[in-house]
């Protein structure tokens, strides 16, 4: 079996690395044909600061919190980092015991007791959303790049400062100390008294306002402001499904637009990843398990799409400047055979190939006969897109259930 390593010089590169990887199983599936960030580029300009390992709005508090205690601490001997990690992991333990052990809480590591510990920590899952919605001005830095230049500029700070005898400033400058890590949600000296996973009123229109303000032309907000989409969402079972739907409903034409494209992307990518697994399972168990499925994409992909007649593969692309050119090609010309509906499948086929090899390289499975963890009547990759639409989903949820407290 097949294993990815590398040096672990600091546990910056090691969060750098983590969060690397949850990029590529962006929706619990590895991304074998190299469209994820296409996909992930839509899912940010829909639902920014989200991602689908986040499980509850209460983490985007959690941390500020034990940064908050870290600066009021009177002594500092340890590193925020350290006093970071250990107070993450005592939350850890404690909202795993009090949610009694059982899966689907939302609580980080739920079935973790004391002394075990997780590869990631809330501080590196939510730590893009914390600067995405300003709850810490982290000026774009990681977790502990940004913990470490804090603390040498405190301390610079205070050498620099200190007066030769008593000076009546020095509070002022303590305070200025205080502010350096630019914390921005309110003080909560008893924030972890009877701690649940539930936001409070308070903590629930933080959060509202931090969206609808810097976030209000994007469909994250909208779900907060318009009750109707919000039901919409709320239950659909899916984003396409969600879509379909709400496409029908008064929105401001932008944000219409790109609810579209992200569903149409979806259904053109969800022929690829069908195309794809015909080719494996004809390759390695000269089945055609999946052929009926591709029949039916193709005959009904100009009716599944909202927008067929208006889509433009270009559009997407320049959502997501970082996607290989590579990858930019192969949408082009996949779009432009399902537009012709794909006469030479031999084409099709050199199609997908190509963009697996372009992708995985020497562990592509098609070229170069990687197939062991192929199963027959298995599907292998990606499906339709669904742009953290459950994680919304519930980050909505706890925020909504918030303001009614």
């Amino acid at each position: 079996m097949a294993t990815l390593g590398w040096i672990d010089f600091s546990r910056d590169h090691r969060n750098r690395i983590g969060s690397v990887l949850d990029l590529l199983k962006e929706e619990g599936l590895v991304d074998e044909l190299g469209l994820g960030t296409l996909r992930d580029a839509l899912a940010n300009n829909l639902f920014p600061g989200i991602s689908t390992i986040q499980s509850r709005a209460k983490y985007f508090f959690i941390v500020p919190y034990i940064l908050q205690d870290y600066q009021a601490s009177k002594s500092r001997r340890t590193p925020a980092s350290k006093f970071l990690e250990q107070r993450e992991y005592e939350v850890m333990w404690y909202l795993a015991e009090k949610y009694n052990y059982q899966r689907g809480s939302g609580v980080i590591g739920i079935t973790k007791k004391k002394p075990q510990k997780i590869a990631r920590r809330p501080s590196g899952m939510y730590w893009n959303g914390l600067y995405t919605y300003q709850f810490i001005d982290t000026k774009g830095l990681a977790t502990e790049s940004y913990l470490k230049r804090v603390a040498n500029i405190s301390l610079e700070s205070m050498l620099a400062d200190t007066p030769a005898g008593d000076d009546g400033q020095r509070d002022d400058r303590d305070a200025d100390f205080e502010n350096n890590f630019q914390i921005k949600v309110p003080i909560r000296k008893d924030w972890e008294k009877d701690l649940t996973l539930d936001l409070d009123r308070t903590e629930a229109e933080f959060f509202r306002d931090r969206i609808i303000t810097l976030s209000k032309q994007k469909l994250i907000a909208e779900l907060l402001t318009n009750n109707k989409l919000w039901e919409v969402f709320r239950t659909a079972s899916d984003f396409m499904v969600f879509a379909r739907a709400a496409v029908d409903m008064p929105l401001r034409q932008e944000l219409r637009e790109l609810i579209i494209l992200a569903h149409d992307f979806s259904q053109l990518s969800y022929g690829v990843h069908v195309a794809y697994n015909c080719q494996l399972q004809n390759k390695v168990f000269k089945n055609r398990y999946y052929d009926d499925d591709w029949k039916d994409w193709k005959r009904n992909l100009s009716s599944s799409m909202i927008d067929y007649k208006n889509f433009d593969p270009n559009r997407v692309i320049d959502n997501s400047p970082t996607t290989r050119e590579t990858t930019k090609v192969f949408i082009r010309n996949w779009w432009n055979e399902a537009c012709s509906g794909f006469p030479d499948l031999k084409k099709r086929g050199h199609l997908i190939q190509q963009q697996e090899a372009l992708v995985k390289g020497s562990k592509a499975r098609l070229r170069w006969e990687k197939t062991e963890d192929v199963k027959a009547k298995t599907w292998t990759g990606l499906h339709y897109f669904d742009y953290r639409f459950n994680t919304v989903r519930t980050i909505i949820q706890d925020i909504r259930a918030g303001l009614r407290r």
